[in-house]
């Protein structure tokens, strides 16, 4: 049964309905979120946290059951009929008003040339998974849609494995690192697909930021062409959608430790994560640590954006969320209360240079993990993944 709204704070109430206005505003006929705002496009991954953001706001009773029950079925509908590309995949990204294929920089993409991510793809299934739990009568459509894919090409010896344009076709590569690997793969778990040498067999190795010890992936950079980005976002996802195994409780701590330890030692409210900007180069990841630097922001192409450090508004609320009792979190969640616009949704964060002053994007990822934080609260701490009974 849907959790009422009243069962939160003012502060909670007003929050919700706040994220929740991204939804309106963003939301196409086709049942599909905006990944942006204002730009009919989407990854995988977006549409993830949008099923994800959708289920939050019923169960807060922002939207009537009519009004999800159409939502829903338009939604599937859609996801029934999304052209596939030929490795029976979906492509990386869509159009969010036509269902049609895009590239990652919202061209068209009509042969389905971009390929898929595997971690993009476990998001999303797990998201398809939640509905599942939850909404029973849309079990078989839900089936259907994931019946059309061709899941064990999301996995090779036991690793992730995506793929993107190459000169002479798809070219594939193993996918993900430490933390995105083991939420990604915990994900797929739920539809039969095991990745275990990602999930058991990471290769890691521990460092040491502000006096707080850490494991990182060994893979960088500089021996594999890609960052080994050390984040919040799976984790906090991890913790809000399935919970956290007993292992992963000692770095989950570490990161909300080493954050409030550069906070204390510089003043510096930091909550890092991958986030939209409202500024060239509009996207970066800021971690705790990657390719050998302590407090890196970079794009994806690994160049140096320090100047732009942000606090993560979705990593406030759900770091609020998952630890209640933990005097930072709270501090992190007061910190961007109003760091919205009522009418659109809740902005990306705040820059750390008080004279940059808010980032502005306004994103599917944001207004989601805003929602589904404030639903895990509501529902006593409950990961999302696991409906009461």
């Amino acid at each position: 049964m849907p959790t009422p709204i009243e069962a939160l704070s003012a502060e909670d109430q007003a929050a919700a309905r706040w994220a929740w206005a991204y939804f309106e505003r963003n939301r196409q006929p086709t049942g599909l979120v905006n990944g942006i705002a204002r730009m009919s496009w989407s990854t995988l991954w977006d549409q993830g946290s949008a099923l994800v953001g959708i289920h939050a706001g019923y169960q807060l009773g922002l939207v009537s059951d009519d009004s999800f029950g159409d939502w829903l079925r338009r939604l599937l509908r859609t996801l029934e009929t999304l052209p596939l590309p030929a490795p029976a995949l979906p492509n990386k990204a869509y159009g969010t008003a036509n269902g049609q294929m895009r590239t990652l920089n919202n061209r068209p993409d009509r042969q389905g040339r971009s390929g898929w991510s595997a971690l993009d793809m476990a998001r999303y299934l797990l998201s398809l998974y939640i509905l599942k739990a939850h909404y029973p009568a849309y079990g078989d459509r839900i089936d259907r849609v994931v019946a059309r894919y061709d899941l064990q090409k999301l996995v090779r010896h036991g690793w992730l494995w995506g793929s993107g344009a190459g000169t002479n076709g798809l070219q594939y590569w193993q996918e993900g690192r430490l933390g995105y690997e083991q939420y990604a793969a915990q994900s797929l778990r739920l539809w039969g697909i095991e990745a275990e040498t990602a999930l058991y067999n990471p290769p890691v190795e521990e460092v040491t930021v502000a006096g707080v010890t850490l494991r990182v992936d060994r893979r960088d950079r500089a021996t594999t062409g890609a960052s080994n980005y050390l984040t919040n976002d799976p984790y906090l996802l991890w913790g809000l959608e399935l919970g956290w195994p007993h292992d992963e409780l000692k770095q989950v701590n570490s990161l909300l430790q080493v954050q409030a330890s550069r906070y204390n030692k510089t003043g510096t409210l930091t909550a890092v994560n991958e986030d939209a900007l409202d500024r060239r180069p509009y996207f970066l990841y800021y971690s705790v640590y990657a390719d050998g630097r302590p407090w890196a922001a970079v794009n994806t192409r690994g160049q140096n954006y320090d100047r732009l450090r942000f606090l993560s508004t979705k990593a406030a609320f759900a770091w609020a969320a998952l630890f209640p009792e933990n005097a930072y979190a709270q501090r992190l969640r007061q910190s961007v209360q109003t760091l919205a616009d009522t009418r659109l949704g809740y902005f990306s964060g705040r820059y750390e240079n008080s004279d940059l002053g808010p980032n502005r994007a306004l994103n599917v990822n944001t207004n989601a993990i805003v929602l589904e934080s404030l639903l895990y609260k509501a529902q006593g701490n409950r990961p999302l993944a696991h409906p009461q009974g």
